[in-house]
């Protein structure tokens, strides 16, 4: 047996940990901070108390409300410029995977030269960055815990995946209080991203012991309580359970990377800007079908971790019951159709050749043609 695995941020996860921000800069010897975030986190009321803790602990915050969803590079380049300007020492990130993932490519953009997309890959960073701190106000991406910066090529309309050493987070304060606030929407599509994260690390040919019982928890996590938090979303239980379960995904698909579910997400987000959590729910269901019969002990395991009573079930049976579960799951929390979300029939065939060229697919269970693929986006339709 041989593994390897490894987690780039230090965690503290809790209500109320988001309040140690100034205390944890200024322990890393912080004078100023390039704090990021979008407008809509600054409307709930989350990022000025944040601020106050880093002025309590005598940090000056640089402020950056500009992040845009599905981060493209011109974005990036403009931030990072201002935070070499105000040579900053440290950067927060406050928001969702949006946020944290632009705060990382900024990082990495603080101590290696311009352009960002030149570090497309993995290990192309060789300079490590300035201390990170990384606040999620969502349940999804688990970004805070990654290896992995996903920031939008808008030149040739690729979601570029910049990984590896240097590029996570240094610390991730994890507060399941800054999740309250989410919409029902917001909830359910970052929900299932996690979920998706948490499949797909469980059956991807890179799995290992570790990421295997970080991912069924995980799922057994997503699953118990995603309704619950968009329908309740002040159940701190149900928001904590979500968050937990999220950042746990991480932990495994940083080690075990993703699938064929991500790549296609990727190229519909990158040409249609769709956001990243719908275009994941959207695929996760028929993908999972299209793997079953390459994976299908694993996808037992995900039945039984859905709380799903698989007594008397073959493994295919079992299998199915779990792919089932997501199409109803979708249902139910009002996930749209590609159709829905006004995706074009016409670009099927774009989206499925970016797909097969994307790093996931080749970690996927089983190894799909584009054939399979427009099949896929045609269900998913």
């Amino acid at each position: 047996m041989e593994f390897m695995f490894g987690i780039p941020s230090f965690v503290h996860f809790g209500e109320g940990a988001s309040k140690k921000l100034g205390e944890m800069a200024a322990g890393m010897g912080a004078k100023k901070a390039f704090v990021m975030y979008d407008k809509g986190v600054k409307a709930a009321g989350i990022v000025d108390g944040l601020i106050a803790t880093l002025k309590a602990a005598g940090v000056e915050a640089v402020e950056f409300d500009g992040v845009l969803p599905n981060p493209p590079d011109t974005m990036v380049e403009e931030a990072a410029a201002l935070a070499r300007a105000a040579n900053v020492d440290i950067v927060v990130a406050v928001g969702g995977g949006s946020s944290i993932d632009s705060a990382k490519a900024i990082n990495i953009l603080l101590t290696n030269p311009s352009p960002i997309n030149q570090y497309d890959g993995i290990n192309t960073v060789k300079v490590p960055g300035k201390p990170l701190i990384a606040i999620p106000t969502t349940s999804g991406t688990g970004s805070e815990v990654t290896a992995f910066s996903i920031v939008t090529d808008t030149v040739r309309k690729k979601k570029m995946v910049i990984g590896g050493q240097f590029v996570g987070a240094t610390i991730a304060l994890a507060d399941p209080l800054l999740t309250v606030g989410m919409p029902p929407k917001i909830t359910a599509s970052t929900g299932m991203d996690a979920l998706t994260h948490a499949i797909e690390a469980y059956v991807s040919k890179g799995a290992m012991i570790p990421t295997d019982v970080l991912a069924l928890k995980a799922i057994d996590l997503i699953c118990n309580n995603i309704v619950k938090a968009t329908k309740s979303g002040s159940d701190i239980e149900a928001r904590s359970n979500m968050l937990l379960g999220s950042m746990m995904a991480g932990f495994a698909f940083t080690n075990a990377v993703l699938g064929l579910v991500h790549s296609i997400a990727h190229p519909l987000s990158a040409h249609f800007n769709l956001p990243h959590g719908v275009a994941n729910a959207i695929g996760l269901p028929y993908v999972m079908e299209f793997n079953v019969p390459a994976a299908t002990a694993k996808f037992k395991d995900i039945a039984v971790a859905m709380a799903i009573d698989v007594t008397g079930m073959t493994d295919t049976d079992a299998a199915q019951a779990a792919v089932a579960l997501v199409r109803n799951l979708n249902r139910e929390l009002e996930i749209p159709t590609l159709k829905e979300c006004g995706i074009s029939r016409e670009m099927f065939d774009r989206l499925a050749e970016d797909a097969l060229k994307e790093v996931s697919t080749f970690f996927n269970p089983r190894d799909p043609s584009k054939e399979d693929v427009l099949a896929i986006l045609e269900k998913a339709y």
